[in-house]
């Protein structure tokens, strides 16, 4: 059951879908009721560095609406704690308790994310999650009618940051790259690469031994869209 702000009524409200690896999902309300008077929310883009946003919601219950002010400190893969993935998104220092989540981020006048998370015993570091993450799941849903999640390389690799290691799997001096650990067998990367291959450079971009590169951490890279080239060992 849901209800409007400023309204007692409460509304019968049906799952059409749940991205438990995004933490999102889809609510819907039949009754034309609710949906009046409402005014609609565009979504934006992700925020620059230092850009300010406001998180709306009802942190610890209560009727009335909370808003809480924080800038944007950092965006990059994330580990969502829901369910247990590392997905793009964005932190701000602004407070996120109980009841701010789900609740919009806004940037001037439109979405620039979802409030999901905190940093357990850290004061005021919070987490949303940005446009193009809710964007995939509402395409995925619209399309297939129900959630069809987000793609994966389908591997694992661990940094190769100890020189004995580095030696063990004869990497010359000056070399970099990560180590490939598991590989689903049902994914295309079983096609290319094996357990133990020393990958050292993804789509022109060297990885360094502690699994980062040029534009971020390896697993950002992961996230971009298929047919990218690798170099490995």
């Amino acid at each position: 059951m849901v209800r409007k702000h400023g309204s007692p009524t409460k509304y019968r409200a049906k799952v059409r879908a749940v991205g438990h690896e995004c933490d999102l999902a889809i609510l819907v309300v039949e009754n034309e009721e609710f949906w009046e008077g409402m005014t609609f929310l565009e979504l934006g883009d992700i925020p620059f560095l230092q850009e300010a946003v406001a998180v709306v919601g009802y942190p610890q219950g209560g009727d009335n609406i909370s808003v809480t002010k924080g800038v944007v400190s950092r965006v990059e893969p994330t580990q969502y704690v829901h369910g247990a993935t590392q997905l793009m998104a964005i932190q701000i220092d602004a407070a996120i308790n109980p009841g701010n989540s789900g609740g919009p981020a806004i940037m001037a006048d439109k979405v620039a994310g979802v409030a999901f998370q905190n940093l357990s015993g850290a004061e005021n570091i919070g987490y949303i999650i940005p446009v193009p993450v809710i964007k995939h799941f509402i395409a995925g849903v619209e399309e297939s009618g129900k959630y069809i999640g987000f793609c994966s390389m389908g591997l694992s690799c661990q940094p190769m940051e100890n020189v004995q290691l580095r030696e063990h799997f004869g990497m010359r001096p000056g070399m970099t790259g990560v180590l490939v650990g598991k590989i689903n067998p049902l994914s295309e990367a079983h096609k290319i690469l094996k357990k133990d291959d020393i990958v050292l450079a993804f789509d022109g971009i060297s990885i360094a031994n502690d699994g980062t590169g040029d534009k971020g951490p390896f697993s950002y890279l992961l996230l971009e869209h298929i047919g990218f080239s690798f170099m490995f060992l």
